[in-house]
């Protein structure tokens, strides 16, 4: 078994925007996303307020003021691991943050070949609800490296598939935070662009580099990319010459990372 791990940054205080709080809420509680079975409310690092999801718990624990984030994952003793976990917009990242990124939303779910295309939709929805400026999906072998990866901010770990270039790009992400908005640390299975990278990029001619299996205009300001259909390419050495292919085609907006520690 392997496990997506998700990532989004947007700028939405979903604190205070009740609909959008309840389709985040109506995502999360799809099939799809069923391992993700207990619901808790965060306050400064500490996790309470344990019950049974849906879509208007979740909303409500989201505009819940004294609640900074909403949290899912598996009941104990469940053989599956999964969660997801929103920022509502009561607590922010420093001040260096642009507005439009400061926010995260992170999921690690078992990977289900069947149910692929109803979990990007969803992440997809989840993307448009929140006005997403960022983000990645990829393919990992374990839940726990699914987990720091969707978190960030981990010393990448060592893996078949995962260049050393493609691991600086990774550790950049944590290191240059207050970029992202604008340009990206690196290339994933997946990736969200937002308006300040489309702004610097030319849509069409990303489409005709032939790089990326999947282009898809999402909203306005914001567009998803596939680099290819299976993510399980994402755990073979075969995978990086595909990568290769979209930084050439993202070159404009990606950030170099050259210079950023593995230690």
């Amino acid at each position: 078994m392997s496990w997506l791990a998700i990532h989004l940054d947007f700028g939405v205080r979903l604190v205070e925007s009740p609909e959008e709080a309840r389709a985040v809420g109506e995502v999360l509680v799809r099939p799809c996303f069923a391992t993700l079975s207990r619901l808790s409310g965060r306050r400064k690092d500490r996790w309470s307020r344990h019950g049974k999801p849906s879509a208007e718990a979740i909303g409500s624990y989201l505009t819940d003021p004294s609640i900074d984030a909403v949290s899912l994952d598996t009941k104990p003793g469940q053989e599956i691991t999964a969660m997801a976990e929103v920022e509502n917009g009561v607590r922010q990242r420093g001040p260096s943050v642009p507005s439009e990124t400061r926010y995260p939303a992170t999921i690690a779910i078992p990977y289900v070949a069947a149910e692929l295309e109803a979990v990007v939709s969803g992440v997809c929805y989840l993307a448009r609800t929140v006005r997403a400026a960022a983000g990645y999906l990829a393919l990992e072998p374990k839940y726990g490296w699914a987990h720091e990866v969707a978190l960030g901010g981990f010393l990448p770990r060592e893996r078949v598939g995962l260049s050393e270039p493609r691991r600086r790009e990774r550790r950049g992400r944590f290191h240059h935070a207050d970029r992202l908005a604008t340009e990206l640390a690196g290339v994933e299975w997946g990736n969200f662009l937002g308006p300040s990278h489309l702004a610097r990029l030319d849509l069409g001619q990303v489409r005709a580099s032939g790089a990326f299996a999947r282009v898809a205009e999402l909203a306005p300001g914001l567009v998803y990319l596939q680099v290819s259909e299976d993510p399980a390419e994402d755990l073979t050495e075969g995978f990086e010459a595909k990568l290769q292919a979209a930084r050439r085609a993202l070159a404009p907006v990606l950030m170099n990372t050259s210079g950023i520690s593995l230690e």
